[in-house]
């Protein structure tokens, strides 16, 4: 029995033979039959001495089958396992790139879910609750822009307090960037408090009382070292000014802040700046006497 061939394409090359049968199952003809006269006819030898060559051939010639049939296997499964590491692959390659796109689309979702900002957990609850200042109130001290005291106040902080509560979160309001163009802003309104009086309109309670408050919140945004400890010096002076208790001393006083804290943060920075807590030690003077018979004969 003869195996069979093939000679399409195989791992081997494209024109290898293929063997299309196991030729570990052919079985050596009978060579003494009359099929194989002629060619015992051809051959020198005894009868027996030529059965045994056409054997021997024979045999030789299939183990080289076998061997080639033994390849043939070897090759096919080899190529098998590469057809499915590269099935493998292309599955795990495809589950992986899902996974990243889902947890891509997992922490996008997360950023986009509300959350509650950490707390210390050994510290307790302050004795007193203080009221946060405006909006408007925070953007001018961020900006380091001069700011009446009346937002810091008594009358300002309770005036922020209603607005926070009736304000709605998801308001909008209109503002102009910084190249001068409106844009559409969430959140409450940083526009100026109602009817917000001047410095020297307060009662001295409340000049007092905001002036405090303004010196702990300039602290707060991080104005300069230098510039908080005048200011301190300067409302530390006005409070406890010798005149307040003279006839129209406190109305005097405070006409005069309103003013020279004004024209102090107008000249910072130019060279008409002065440390108002040392002009303070000219209190006495024009400008400060005027004020004060104003307030006498008012």
């Amino acid at each position: 029995m003869t195996t069979p061939v093939n000679l399409s394409s195989t791992p081997n090359g494209p024109s290898a033979v293929r063997l299309l049968s196991d030729p570990n199952l052919n079985v050596c003809p009978d060579h003494t039959s009359d099929a194989w006269d002629d060619i015992r006819a051809g051959m020198t030898g005894t009868p027996d001495e030529i059965t045994t060559k056409l054997d021997e051939c024979w045999t030789k010639s299939n183990d080289k089958l076998k061997a080639r049939w033994a390849q043939q296997v070897a090759d096919d499964e080899a190529e098998a396992v590469a057809v499915e590491a590269a099935r493998q692959k292309k599955l795990d390659d495809n589950a992986a790139a899902a996974a990243r796109v889902a947890e891509e689309e997992r922490l996008e979702a997360e950023k986009k879910k509300p959350k509650l900002g950490a707390f210390d957990a050994n510290s307790e609850a302050p004795s007193i609750m203080q009221s946060r200042i405006s909006p408007y109130a925070q953007k001018k001290l961020e900006k380091m822009e001069y700011c009446l005291l009346y937002p810091f106040g008594p009358g300002g902080l309770s005036e922020a307090a209603s607005v926070a509560l009736s304000s709605n979160d998801e308001s909008f309001r209109l503002a102009r960037n910084e190249d001068n163009e409106l844009t559409v802003l969430a959140g409450p309104s940083s526009t100026a408090h109602k009817n917000m009086p001047r410095d020297n309109q307060l009662s001295w309670r409340d000049f007092d009382l905001a002036q405090a408050r303004f010196l702990k919140e300039i602290i707060c945004v991080g104005w300069p070292k230098s510039h908080i400890e005048a200011l301190s010096q300067f409302f530390y002076l006005i409070c406890n000014h010798s005149d307040r208790g003279l006839p129209g001393g406190e109305a005097a006083l405070l006409a005069y802040a309103d003013h020279i804290r004004a024209e102090w943060h107008r000249t910072l920075g130019t060279p008409e700046s002065f440390n108002i807590a040392l002009q303070l030690i000219a209190i006495g003077d024009d400008l400060f006497i005027k004020r004060r018979d104003d307030a006498l004969n008012a």
